[in-house]
Parts: structure tokens; C-alpha cells; sequence
């Protein structure tokens, strides 16, 4: 290709790549910006403490996957399943990874499925160069050569040849054999991108290392925002997608933690035990000067998991960084040791100065106790007989209120008292007048017709009873609703038709005025000593409470 043609080629996909990603790039900002890298470190402590659970998750699916492909007989169902399981140990457990692969390869041998046979050397390869087998992944693709590989396969046979070159870069030990590594990883990316669709991730990635290479880092950070839009959050590939995003900025940028921190986060989440973002983190940590947290995620997890893993990379890596961290956790261990003997000494000469300081504050604490206690004393004495002042005013007033209440009943009553008695004797004295008229005529005859003649009795009961009713009800206009709340749900009493007061209400009113003798309040209503005595029988059976406590009840109202 011309320079001028690969100079118009660069800028066409670079346009394209901001228009495709600036939603991403966008999101990305804002969530940036709205994180503090203080609590991204928390989530991350968060995640890694309950890393056993997130094992634990990873295993049982895979476990599923493997019973499922132990009771398939079906070869292709059985050959993609095993794919599916040595995809899932690929960054988890090498040897797992390795024997799914054979596995792979050994049911299309079965098949004589050349295709497969191919596919299934390629991911061992491939894993093999990621995990610093070169030698075993040079000796696999050096079986194929790029004529003899199916047309569907040749951009995973590129992309893995591109990987070997670029790992075995590190590794060269001559200037003449790291170019031919560098041609080599070029060439074979250049032939991977051509098959690859663009706007893809791994499209993206290929050409964000074609930017470095040419060091246009906005490029970098443009395909890494890319990779970060099309990845789902806590996954492999999403891990994948931040650690590279943090890679593409300037290593003096802050927000680089933070994205190494998010890649850290997936990676346990999936159950990662191969990967670099948290050995970076703690490098980076390291030079900030949190050195707890740096010794903490290489001594507890790192090396761990790296062993766990068993490649031979990672564990190279860590070897690289982990004593110098080390040394410093140790000094500073050394350091708080030094400080805490010093604090011990200072310490104890305060608390020598204390114990003398105590024993004068004891001896002073004494006097004081003593007089304390004579004024207690002299408090309780006085708290007591305030006490006692103050219920005798409470009982004071609560008689005064009840004098009080009794007094107004007894001047209501007296004055209707008074009113009927005046009107009786008015009436009485314009009867004797209007009777005399009579005898003194001689006509007895009209006399005793004029009283036969005379309204029944009833009628005046019934004017006694509303009199009573009105003047009780004055005196106590709350009685009703007082009285049935003595009653049990449902129970209440309540006048009927155009009475103020029901007939057992009106008993109960002469209660609440301290008449409680059954005979009496029979002779004031004009009833029966036995009707009396079955309302308030039956008055008693609806009572809340204690039936023999009910008219006591009943006068405190």
C-alpha cells in the first residue's frame, strides 16, 4: 500500500472509530468523573474478601457443563462442549485448559474432522502463548503454514502467530531477533485486521496496537473506549477492555487506578487467576505509598492465584516486583514496631504519673463522697417530703374538683328542686281554693266529675322523666358516651325515639348520683323493684370488666 493511501486509510478509520464510540467515550467520562478512587479500592477489598464465593459460582457451572458432556454421546455436541469448558479454564487453571483442548482435538481426531483438529491446535497454541510456552505453541503452529489452513480458520491462525511473536518478544536476546520478532508480529497483525470486521472488538484491539506502535496514544484511548462500549461490565472481556483503557493513558493520568482498579474488580469476579491488572494496581499503589494494600493483594492473591494457575509467566512477573514491595512492607512493619516500643515506654511513665495522680484523686474522692453522701441524704429527705406535699395537693384538688362537681349537682338539683316544689304548692293551693268553691255550692256532683275527668298519671311521669333526663344530661353531657365505653364492643345503650335518656340509662343516672339502692330508684322512676333489678342485671351481663365492680365504675364517671 502507498504512504498516501495508508495516510487516507488511517484517517477514514479513525473518523469512524469517534463516531462509532462517542456514546461510549461519553459514558465513560461521566462515570470517571463520578467515581472516587477511594471507594472503587473498597469495592475491590469488597470483592476480593468473598473471591471464594465467586470460585465457588465459577465451579458449579462448569461442574453442570461437565456432567452435561458426560452423559452426551453425540460427538459434535460433545466436542463443543468441551470448547465451551477448556474457553472457561482458559484464564483459570492452565492444565484444565490444556486437557479440555486435548480433549477437543482428540474427538475430531475421532471425527477425522480436519477442521476441528486444526481449531482445537490453534487454542492450544494460543494458550500456550499467552502462558510463556513458547517453545510447546512454536512447535503446534509450526505443523501448519498459511496455504494448508481452512479459509475459516486463517484469522484465528494470524491472530495466534501474532500473539506468539509478541510474547517472544520480551524473550529474544539479540537485536537481529528482536526485529525479526517485531516484522514478524506486524505482519501477521496486518493479515489478521484484513479478515477482521470492523467495528469489532477484537478489531478494535488489533488496531489499538497498531496505534502504540506508531504512538498516537488519542488513537489508543479511542479503540480502548470502543472495547470498553462493547463489553458487558464484569466480564473476561470487559476486564480485558479496562485494563487496556487504562493502558492507552498517560501513565502520569489519575484515572488510571481507577480503571485498573474496575479491570481488578471483573477479573475476581470471573474467577481470573491469570491476569495483570491487580500486580499493576499494586505497583502503582506501591509508589503512592500504600504499601499495606500492595503487600496485601501480591502476598494474598497474586502469588496464589498465579500458582494456582501454573503458567510460567505470571509468577516470572510477580518474582520481578514482589521483593522490593516486600522489603518495604517489612521496613514499615520494622518502623511500627519501633514506634509502638517507644509508645510502650512513654506509655508507661504516663501511666506511672497516673497512678500517683490516682491515688491523690482517690484520697480526695473520699472527702468528697463523704459529703456528698450527707447531702444525698439530706436531698432524699427533702425529694420525700416534696413528694409527699405534692400528693397531698394532687388529693386536695381531686376533692376540691369533686366538691366542686357535687356542688354544682346539688344547686342544679336544688334548683329544680325548689321550682317543682313552688309549682306544687301553687297548684295544691288553686286545687284547695277551686274544691272549697265546689263544697260551699253543694256541688259535689260536678267536683267528682271534674276529677274523673282529669289527664292519667302516665302523663305526668312522663314530663318527671324528661325533666330528670334534661337536667342530668345538662349536669353530664358525656354520660352516654362514657357509660358505654364500660360496655363490651357492640353493647352500647342508646335513647330511643324522642327520649333523652333510656329507660336503663336513667337507673344508671341515678347510680352515678350515688342512689344505688334498687327499691329507691323503683319508688323515684315509678317501676317495679323487680324491673329494676333485671335492667341493671341485664345492663351488668354486657360490662367490660368486673360485673360487681360495674356501679362503682359507673359513679366515677
Amino acid at each position: 500500500m502507498k504512504k498516501a493511501d495508508h495516510i487516507i486509510c488511517r484517517r477514514v478509520c479513525t473518523v469512524a472509530l469517534l463516531l462509532s464510540v462517542m456514546p461510549a467515550v461519553s459514558l465513560l467520562s461521566s462515570c470517571s468523573r463520578g467515581d472516587d478512587t477511594e471507594k472503587l479500592l473498597g469495592r475491590l477489598d469488597s470483592a476480593l474478601e468473598m473471591h471464594r464465593s465467586y470460585d465457588k459460582y465459577f465451579k458449579d457451572r462448569v461442574d453442570l457443563m461437565k456432567r452435561i458432556l458426560e452423559d452426551n454421546n453425540d460427538s459434535l455436541r460433545r466436542y463443543s462442549l468441551a470448547r465451551e469448558i477448556a474457553d472457561e479454564y482458559m484464564a483459570y487453571n492452565l492444565d484444565s485448559a490444556v486437557t479440555y483442548i486435548l480433549e477437543c482435538r482428540q474427538i475430531a481426531a475421532g471425527l477425522d474432522d480436519r477442521y476441528r483438529i486444526i481449531e482445537s491446535d490453534l487454542a492450544l497454541a494460543y494458550e500456550y502463548a499467552m502462558t510463556g510456552y513458547h517453545t510447546e505453541a512454536s512447535e503446534l503452529l509450526g505443523r501448519y503454514k498459511e496455504w494448508n489452513v481452512p479459509v475459516e480458520l486463517k484469522r484465528q491462525y494470524f491472530y495466534v502467530c501474532h500473539v506468539l511473536a509478541g510474547e517472544m518478544m520480551a524473550y529474544t536476546n539479540t537485536v537481529e531477533s528482536y526485529r525479526d520478532k517485531i516484522t514478524a508480529r506486524d505482519r501477521y497483525r496486518y493479515l489478521s485486521l484484513s479478515l477482521t470486521p470492523e467495528n469489532t472488538y477484537m478489531w478494535y484491539r488489533l488496531k489499538l496496537e497498531e496505534y502504540e506502535e506508531n504512538g498516537d496514544r488519542d488513537s489508543m484511548l479511542v479503540c480502548a473506549s470502543a472495547m470498553v462500549g462493547l463489553s458487558e461490565e464484569n466480564t473476561r472481556q470487559y476486564a480485558t477492555a479496562t485494563y487496556f483503557y487504562q493502558y492507552s493513558l498517560d501513565p502520569d493520568d489519575p484515572e488510571r487506578i481507577d480503571w485498573l482498579v474496575r479491570s481488578a474488580i471483573a477479573d475476581v469476579m470471573c474467577a481470573t487467576k491469570d491476569y495483570a491488572s491487580l500486580n499493576d494496581l499494586a505497583c502503582i499503589l506501591f509508589d503512592r505509598g500504600d504499601i499495606d494494600r500492595a503487600f496485601r493483594y501480591l502476598a494474598d492473591y497474586s502469588i496464589r492465584d498465579a500458582i494456582f494457575f501454573n503458567g510460567k509467566l505470571r509468577p516470572w512477573q510477580i518474582a520481578q516486583i514482589f521483593p522490593e514491595i516486600e522489603r518495604a512492607y517489612q521496613q514499615k512493619s520494622d518502623n511500627q514496631r519501633k514506634v509502638m516500643v517507644i509508645m510502650m515506654i512513654v506509655v508507661s511513665a504516663l501511666a506511672g504519673i497516673l497512678v500517683l495522680l490516682l491515688l491523690f484523686i482517690f484520697k480526695r474522692q473520699q472527702l468528697l463522697d463523704e459529703t456528698r453522701m450527707k447531702l444525698s441524704q439530706s436531698y432524699i429527705k427533702i425529694e420525700d417530703q416534696n413528694r409527699d406535699l405534692m400528693n397531698v395537693n394532687r388529693k386536695i384538688t381531686a376533692l376540691n374538683s369533686s366538691l366542686t362537681e357535687a356542688d354544682k349537682v346539688k344547686q342544679e338539683y336544688i334548683a329544680q328542686f325548689l321550682s317543682i316544689l313552688s309549682e306544687n304548692i301553687n297548684t295544691t293551693r288553686q286545687y284547695k281554693n277551686h274544691v272549697l268553691k265546689y263544697i260551699r255550692r253543694g256541688a259535689t256532683a260536678d267536683l267528682v266529675s271534674e276529677i274523673e275527668s282529669l289527664p292519667p298519671i302516665d302523663e305526668d311521669i312522663d314530663e318527671f322523666y324528661k325533666m330528670f333526663d334534661s337536667t342530668f344530661v345538662n349536669l353530664y353531657p358525656d354520660f352516654i358516651d362514657r357509660f358505654n365505653s364500660l360496655l363490651q364492643e357492640g353493647a352500647g345503650i342508646y335513647p330511643r325515639g324522642d327520649d333523652i335518656l333510656s329507660p336503663e340509662l336513667r337507673i344508671f343516672a341515678l347510680v352515678k348520683m350515688g342512689i344505688t339502692d334498687s327499691s329507691r330508684i323503683a319508688s323515684l322512676l315509678h317501676y317495679s323493684a323487680n324491673t329494676i333489678y333485671n335492667y341493671r342485671a341485664k345492663v351488668r351481663s354486657k360490662a367490660k370488666g368486673s360485673k360487681e365492680e360495674f356501679d362503682k365504675a359507673v359513679r366515677s364517671l
